[in-house]
């Protein structure tokens, strides 16, 4: 009898316990998340925590009443200034605007992307915690009221404070390049850091070997302009090529680096010309002269290639006249 109602008091247990467990899963809440229906007005207003950007162009000119950045979908044959011109700004503008995507380096633009184009000329900036109205103004040298009276900046003549994360349009504004240059590289300071530089960078100093003329042959034959000409913002030709192509010294002196470069321009090649100029050589595929080497104008030193730069095969060459870069289409003749 003991154990009769031991199994009954054990079943009535069980019992209690799945009616308390069915009940509470009742009472659970649906795990489906909420959905927004269509009867919800959704806001068009761009937080001001992201860019306010339009829909991409369709049009080419420049629109004098647009206030707001656009975007730009990048195609074949399209150079950095083409674009530029096509909505009136200038070259600078349009990289500024799109470092992530070309780091300050025109070389890098490519087919299918997307640039962000700016409604005028100057900077278009993510306030910063300590930015101010003022700071702003001074940082990029404009006059305040040229950020404060763009009419997308939205900004209140009333109460001049500037949100953190929000976007502002600097008409004007100026930044100095973050694209970190070759310096230029005596022979009898050549020796560089690899570590820095690249592996191009010569173990060695060199004492000046034979002096160049300063009248410089064509590194190429086939002269056609690939990507940008020399320009205030760009340092030299970028020249059509085919891979694997000989390049040829533009003047007499002695290789001061001739390899890698952690600068970004892929291999390179840099004569010291003994007289105060210098000549540079990029996107190389391969090196034939090496760092020490005395070379003549006219001796293949490379050959071409499309390393550092994604935009393929072209020759970045540059004449430099110590700190001064020189466009060398009018000094270099065929070869």
């Amino acid at each position: 009898m003991k154990k009769k109602n031991e199994r009954v008091e054990l079943i009535r247990l069980i019992s209690i316990g799945l009616l308390i467990f069915l009940f509470l899963s009742g009472c659970q809440p649906d795990s489906t998340p909420l959905l927004p229906t269509a009867l919800v007005e959704q806001s068009t207003e761009i937080p001001a925590t992201q860019p306010a950007i339009s829909d991409q162009a369709t049009e080419t000119p420049a629109s004098p009443n647009r206030k707001a950045p656009i975007t730009y979908l990048v195609e074949e044959g399209d150079s950095l200034s083409d674009i530029a011109a096509q909505f009136d700004i200038s070259p600078q503008t349009l990289l500024w605007a799109n470092y992530t995507e070309l780091f300050d380096n025109p070389d890098y633009l490519l087919p299918g992307m997307q640039l962000l184009i700016l409604p005028t000329d100057g900077v278009y900036h993510q306030v910063g915690g300590s930015d101010t109205l003022l700071s702003l103004a001074a940082f990029f040298a404009v006059d305040a009221t040229a950020i404060l009276d763009w009419p997308a900046n939205n900004l209140d003549s009333q109460n001049t404070a500037v949100q953190a994360g929000e976007w502002l349009m600097i008409p004007g504004g100026r930044r100095a390049s973050r694209w970190r240059q070759m310096p230029n590289v005596l022979s009898q300071d050549a020796d560089l850091s690899s570590e820095e530089f690249g592996s191009g960078a010569c173990p060695a100093s060199y004492a000046q070997g034979i002096v160049g003329t300063q009248s410089y042959a064509a590194p190429i034959t086939d002269l056609s302009i690939r990507g940008e000409a020399f320009s205030s913002w760009h340092s030299g030709l970028d020249l059509a090529v085919q891979i694997g192509q000989q390049v040829l010294a533009a003047d007499h002196g002695v290789v001061v680096f001739s390899g890698w470069s952690n600068l970004g321009y892929g291999n390179m090649l840099m004569i010291d010309h003994g007289n105060g100029d210098f000549s540079l050589y990029s996107g190389l595929s391969s090196l034939i002269a090496a760092c020490g080497h005395s070379v003549r104008q006219g001796d293949p030193i490379a050959e071409a290639g499309a390393t550092g730069h994604p935009a393929g095969p072209f020759l970045h060459f540059e004449i430099r006249s110590g700190e001064d870069f020189l466009d060398p289409l009018p000094l270099i003749s065929s070869p």
